[in-house]
């Protein structure tokens, strides 16, 4: 019998490249490949690069600089490389800076990956194949719900490397949902830039969530990444009567100081924030809300960090990403102002005040009852996204009370009540 060849797919970035990396491993098992965890056993290669910072473009670059020597040890094999990075730097420059790299897709013309392989790899057979997880639990799958993003961020990329917000139409959004929860999904996640501004026709964000929690055996919904602007009354209605909504948003809040706020072009206030966090943990109570800080933003005093500082403990934020200011543009007003080794001292400053946050939030938890999806029979999540250990659960996939006991290590323990 032939043997099966095996892609290798390489992704860096957002759970929006994760599912986009899920899309495009699809693409090759419907043409018989199966994937490999294993460079040497590759006939193909995927490069699923991100560019929101300086960092992480440079990681996918020096990741696609090292395929050069896979290249020569597989003649006959295709390199591709794919998502915002590729979309930033182009095709053009791209392969004349790595010249073995056969097809470059842009985040722009993710949905057109398949074009790309027609090219490398002739025409598509006919075959479907089932949804397989790559980043999450099989308990979990994402789903996309739109793509891009309108707004105007100061700090941000993803709109020029995206495109501005198209949102997919509820009908592709309910299928891609059912389809996942036939393969075996018991909680679904919404994907988008701003998940939370969907709007196609006469359904909004609330609307489209009615829906797809009307689909049989889906246990649990969530959605990232939300933006504070978009947040109305339909859902905050909706996540006071529905349980199986989660009961946990990841919700970017960037800076404590109103002036960097007004500057990044975030459009809200800290109040505002605060305002909108209180409003949605009246409606659910327990609610666990975590964030993401940016540290070093051009002209951000020490006043200016002490204000975030405060909003750390004022959020009660179950945990937050912290990172420091990474320039995505050439405009001297967007270079840093401060010297590494002090945004380097206010990052350090900041994650330490987040994880002594985390702790407390975490031990507030202890004596309460979660609802656990599990994904082992002694490990599982929380509604609150909250990882929680027993000794003796329940099946994969099913969910289960549990009594929380302790906590340690960012994760809770719990006996099954």
């Amino acid at each position: 019998m032939p043997t099966t060849k095996k892609v290798h797919i390489i992704t860096f970035g957002c759970q929006m490249n994760e599912a986009d990396s899920e899309g495009i491993a699809a693409a090759f098992r419907r043409r018989g490949y199966s994937l490999t965890d294993d460079l040497k056993k590759a006939d193909a290669v995927v490069v699923n690069t991100c560019t929101v910072r300086q960092r992480a473009e440079d990681k996918a670059i020096s990741q696609i600089g090292r395929l050069r020597v896979w290249k020569e040890k597989h003649a006959d094999g295709k390199i591709f490389v794919v998502g915002c990075a590729a979309q930033k730097l182009g095709g053009k420059n791209l392969k004349g800076r790595f010249p073995f790299v056969d097809e470059v897709v842009g985040a722009k013309a993710i949905e057109s990956f398949e074009d790309a392989l027609v090219a490398q790899l002739g025409p598509t057979p006919e075959s479907e194949t089932a949804h397989q997880n790559l980043f999450r639990s099989p308990q979990t799958a994402y789903v996309t719900i739109m793509r891009g993003c309108s707004l105007k961020c100061s700090y941000c990329i993803v709109p020029a490397v995206r495109g501005p917000a198209v949102f997919l139409s509820p009908a592709a959004v309910l299928k891609d949902a059912a389809d996942k929860i036939a393969a075996g999904a018991k909680e679904i996640v919404l994907l988008g830039q701003t998940v939370n501004s969907y709007k196609h026709g006469q359904t909004t964000f609330a609307e489209l969530l009615k829906e797809v929690l009307a689909l049989p055996g889906l246990r649990r919904l969530r959605f990232m990444s939300p933006h504070p602007l978009y947040f109305d009354e339909g859902f905050t209605r909706l996540l006071a009567a529905e349980p199986r909504l989660a009961r946990y948003i990841h919700l970017p809040v960037q800076s404590g100081s109103d002036r960097i706020l007004g500057l990044m072009r975030r459009g809200y206030t800290r109040r505002a924030y605060l305002d909108l966090i209180g409003r949605l943990r009246a409606a659910a109570p327990g609610l666990a809300v975590s964030t993401d800080f940016i540290v070093g933003y051009p002209g951000e005093t020490e006043q200016d960090f002490e204000d975030t500082l405060a909003l750390v403990r004022e959020g009660r934020f179950s945990l937050a990403y912290c990172f420091k200011y990474s320039p995505r543009s050439d405009k001297p007003e967007m270079a840093a102002t401060i010297g590494e080794a002090e945004m380097e001292a206010r990052l350090e400053k900041l994650l330490a005040a987040v994880k002594e946050n985390s702790r407390l939030v975490l031990n507030e938890r202890i004596g309460k009852i979660e609802e656990v999806l599990f994904e082992t029979q002694t490990y599982g999540r929380a509604s609150g996204n909250f990882a929680v250990r027993v000794k003796a659960g329940g099946a994969p996939g099913s969910t289960a009370k549990v009594l929380v006991t302790g906590a340690a290590k960012n994760t809770l323990n719990g006996k099954l009540i």
